[in-house]
């Protein structure tokens, strides 16, 4: 086994970063009754970040379950909100509850078919929050 201690020593503040993208769902957030009814699809991206505490991970319990984030927002996705912004907020907050450790969250939330008469393309919200 190697000695990765030097990779401390060379940027003791390295940050890692987890990805989920492109995460689909079908949901029923919006202002509009039609919106509460028929629903609409949409894609989250979400990026949390957190400071490294060992040279090289070895285990799970090392970094941030990526099945937890997914699950985090799947759950958040299920409950209908008015708000987009509502819903971002809402996933990024209870991602730092469980990890408080957290040093930034970055949550995109896409609605791909938005009803407004004319449009052709998606409209979407992003909250990035940093922790000290």
């Amino acid at each position: 086994m190697r000695n990765y201690e030097f990779l401390k020593q060379l940027n003791p503040e390295a940050l890692l970063t987890i990805h989920l993208n492109n995460l689909k769902f079908y949901s029923f957030h919006g202002v509009h009754e039609e919106e509460k009814l028929l629903g609409n699809e949409y894609e989250v991206n979400a990026y949390v970040e957190f400071h490294e505490e060992d040279a090289l991970i070895h285990s799970l319990s090392q970094t941030i379950n990526y099945v937890d984030l997914f699950n985090i927002i799947k759950n958040r996705m299920n409950i209908p909100s008015s708000l987009l912004e509502t819903v971002v907020m809402d996933i990024g907050i209870t991602i730092h509850e469980k990890y408080n450790y957290i040093r930034s969250i970055h949550i995109s939330l896409k609605k791909n078919h938005p009803p407004i008469e004319g449009i052709e393309g998606s409209v979407g919200v992003s909250w990035h929050k940093e922790f000290r």
